[in-house]
């Protein structure tokens, strides 16, 4: 079984400008391996990539919808 990469915990406060940056770079790895992992298994870099970005604007979505 592959292991999933970890995530850093963040190094900045919420306030910092930078924060997206620094969630990005956290983020690279695991991301990266999931893509990897996806088109692994059949899927084309196309297919996963829509995929992975429709997954992500649902989520924002819904925690808009929370926030609202």
């Amino acid at each position: 079984m592959t292991k999933t990469p970890e995530v850093a915990p963040p190094i900045l406060a919420e306030t910092s400008p930078d924060r997206p940056v620094n969630c990005e770079v956290a983020l690279e790895s695991a991301f990266a391996a999931l893509v990897a992992t996806s088109i692994g298994q059949g899927w084309t870099p196309e297919e996963t990539a829509e995929t992975l970005h429709k997954l992500a604007m649902e989520h924002l979505e819904q925690l808009k919808a929370i926030t609202a």
